[in-house]
């Protein structure tokens, strides 16, 4: 019986002693620190669980508060240990930039770290909280507040008087002005050299490409009588005005939460915001010229030697709009797609033959019967006329135009102008009742029509999904609001010791 009961006191033992030694082991890595901005926004990280959860939650209370009346971002690392291979200063400077505590533009951040097992604590500050905490008073508060309290292992009270005697001193009137002044005065020449500067060289270039853009564009449609130039302008501004809206909405709601934009957006962001609008309102504004283009003319050949021409012209726009180059790729391979087309046909004595210019003979007559000239309308086919030099001979060839796989031959008439599966809409749905449609085959020149059936179009029902979208951007929003550091960083300021 004793021996049984040697044994136990024993295993216990042994037990407490493996666990302490475990714990005690434990030498935390900069990466394995947990970064409170990751779990609810806080200030205070205390993986080892030393100062309990009151003590944490009272902490991140009162730095929030220091940080919304002063700009300071305070951070509090507690852990048993850290790596063997650094000292107390070398960890916690390295822990202070890898975070970037404080505010990018005036690096107004402190961090006070501690590591029990090795009885070391130690200050470091940014350059914007130097004036305001040097190391001098750093060193007094910890004397008179935190070592006394940490050699009766008394680590919550330590800390909070700690954090307390700071903000003593960061909230007095006059170090409270210096505080937010500097954090003025540097934000403000940030937004001199980040937004001021940029954003009016993006507006002064996207001005001059804008204008020879549309100079080009009215001297390229100055013929109204056919292009109907009046009209495309109005649609081309109308355009490039619904496209910016567009753009600018979604780039609210869906990226920062609507009302919530003004806390999310810096002034640094603005320059390329800016451009990337306008390069999104200059690319609608290229593709409404090459659509002008393709109106004016009906003759394929001069329509790729137009487009060509201006791009030659205007390849220096890929600068200010990127998605331009993927257009201008595709129309140089069409243009080469079309080479033979456009290869001179030989007549029956040899002699090379001369095509058809289509802007002049829009219709093709003589040549083209009513039906070819309907599949060209619908754009089925494209017809190629080609003539001999004594007008004794001619050539039609047909070419697959961008509707062709839509339609196909009639039954009827035979010329490809047979559309399948037509909907027509008899009776337009509406919230109250269902709407009526029937499914048609129908030729666009014979006007045959075959009946298919009839299709229930279902009642519109109103959506609520945007509001429930857009309070769950808003909560996002405002729970992300602090869930970063601002990007400060030190310079090697700041004191410690030991207890």
């Amino acid at each position: 019986m004793l021996h049984v009961c040697l044994f136990k006191r024993f295993t216990l033992l042994f037990f407490l002693f493996v666990t302490h030694v475990a714990i005690a082991q434990k030498a935390y890595q900069i990466k394995d620190i947990p970064d409170p901005k990751n779990n609810g926004g806080g200030y205070v990280s205390d993986p080892d669980k030393i100062l309990g959860i009151n003590a944490v939650s009272q902490l991140n209370s009162t730095i929030a508060d220091f940080e919304s009346k002063t700009n300071v971002q305070v951070a509090v690392v507690v852990v048993n240990d850290f790596d063997h291979d650094k000292e107390d200063f070398d960890f916690a400077y390295e822990l202070f930039n890898t975070w970037g505590i404080g505010s990018k533009t005036s690096n107004n951040g402190l961090l006070l770290f501690i590591s029990k097992e090795r009885r070391k604590y130690r200050f470091i500050t940014g350059t914007g909280a130097e004036g305001v905490l040097p190391d001098v008073k750093l060193k007094h508060i910890a004397e008179q507040q935190l070592i006394p309290a940490f050699r009766e292992n008394d680590f919550a009270t330590g800390i909070t008087n700690t954090i307390n005697a700071i903000g003593e001193i960061i909230l007095k009137p006059e170090h409270k002005s210096e505080l937010n002044q500097l954090f003025t005065q540097q934000d403000s020449n940030n937004d001199l050299e980040n937004f001021l500067l940029p954003t009016g060289i993006i507006i002064l270039l996207f001005w001059g490409a804008f204008k020879i853009v549309n100079r080009q564009a009215k001297n390229a449609t100055k013929d109204k009588s056919r292009s109907g130039g009046d009209q495309y302008e109005k649609i081309g501004k109308g355009c490039a005005v619904a496209m910016m809206i567009t753009f600018v909405t979604g780039f609210i709601f869906f990226f920062f939460g609507g009302m919530d934009l003004v806390e999310k957006i810096r002034s640094k962001d603005v320059p390329f915001i800016l451009y990337a609008i306008l390069a999104l309102v200059l690319f609608g504004r290229y593709l409404f010229h090459i659509s002008a283009l393709r109106k004016i003319h009906n003759d394929d050949k001069n329509f790729f030697n137009s487009v060509s021409s201006f791009h030659k012209k205007n390849f220096w726009l890929i600068i200010f709009s990127p998605l331009i180059l993927i257009n201008m790729i595709i129309y140089l391979f069409k243009r080469v797609k079309n080479i033979n087309r456009f290869k001179a046909v030989l007549d029956s004595k040899g002699q090379e033959m001369v095509r058809l210019d289509r802007d002049i003979n829009i219709e093709g007559e003589p040549f083209l019967t009513r039906g070819q000239r309907k599949e060209e309308i619908v754009k089925a086919y494209d017809y190629d006329i080609w003539e001999s030099a004594d007008h004794k001979e001619h050539i039609i060839k047909a070419w697959p135009a961008e509707k062709y796989n839509r339609y196909t031959e009639c039954p009827e008439c035979t010329f490809r102008t047979y559309k399948l599966n037509k909907r027509i809409t008899t009776r337009a749905a509406t919230y109250s009742h269902e709407g009526q449609a029937k499914l048609i085959n129908e030729c666009s020149f014979c006007k045959k029509t075959e009946f298919i059936k009839w299709i229930t179009l279902a009642m519109l029902v109103e959506s609520s999904s945007s509001s429930g979208s857009s309070s769950g951007s808003s909560s996002s929003s405002s729970s992300s609001s602090s869930s970063s550091w601002g990007g400060g960083s030190s310079s090697g300021g700041g004191t410690g010791g030991s207890w």
